[in-house]
């Protein structure tokens, strides 16, 4: 004769899944861990968008300089602000192209650069808004600051300088100039 065991049920239910009270606290957890990253992450991108900036801006600038030294014709090679990327006209933040114009007739864009971030401006101190590059490397005028800026304003700016030599030269501190000065932002 076989016993009969009685089969509890318990015993026959594996629990599987999180209960309701797991599934919460593990909610929480991560509203608690993502309001601390997105702060971050938001400072992150902001500096980001002005590095890239500031690292465009110089890349034109020398490409600009190597071609007029390449190019051996006088007044000919420049870097403007450009609303349009194609002609020179607008503000720096509207973006900017360099341009050889050795051909007037026939002007050729080489390196055009769109607008930057929203919130993000590109200022040039004296409100110069061309730099032309002789056959020698040198800028004309010169010399040319730029300033990087966003919404935090001059302590989280950037800058860079073309001297009369047609240097490009990026300030190493954020939020200082080449002589350790101070940045305000407009």
């Amino acid at each position: 004769m076989t016993a009969l065991t009685s089969l509890r049920p318990s015993a026959l239910a594996k629990q599987s899944g999180f209960t309701l009270m797991e599934l919460l606290i593990t909610v929480v957890c991560g509203a608690i861990l993502l309001s601390l990253a997105v702060p971050a992450f938001r400072t992150f991108m902001q500096n980001d968008q002005l590095w890239t900036a500031q690292g465009e801006l110089v890349m034109s600038l020398n490409a600009a300089r190597s071609e007029a030294i390449k190019q051996d014709v006088s007044n000919a090679v420049q870097v403007c602000a450009s609303a349009d990327g194609k002609t020179c006209g607008g503000t720096w933040s509207q973006g900017w192209i360099a341009i050889n114009q050795a051909d007037p007739l026939n002007p050729i864009v080489f390196q055009s650069v769109g607008a930057v971030p929203v919130g993000t401006t590109v200022t040039e101190a004296s409100g110069i808004t061309a730099v032309t590059f002789l056959p020698n490397g040198t800028a004309n005028p010169a010399p040319v600051a730029f300033r990087i800026c966003d919404a935090r304003g001059g302590t989280q700016a950037r800058y860079l300088q073309v001297n009369n030599m047609g240097r490009v030269a990026s300030s190493s501190t954020v939020g200082f100039d080449l002589n350790n000065g101070a940045l305000a932002c407009p």
